[in-house]
């Protein structure tokens, strides 16, 4: 999984885990993520993962 994309993508935006969240996207780790939050964490993923085939 270390060179897969997403992977990249999240330690890059800081959505790999529930503390990163926590930490940089202020979605607190205590308790189930909302629709919303989970929506907000795939646009910022995607976000990244296309401004880097941008770059290619």
């Amino acid at each position: 999984m270390k060179g897969h994309p997403v992977f990249l993508a999240q330690h890059a935006t800081a959505t790999c885990c529930r503390g990163c969240l926590e930490k940089w996207h202020r979605i607190s780790k205590g308790c189930a993520m909302t629709m919303e939050q989970q929506n907000y964490v795939v646009g910022v993923l995607m976000e990244w993962i296309e401004q880097q085939m941008r770059q290619e």
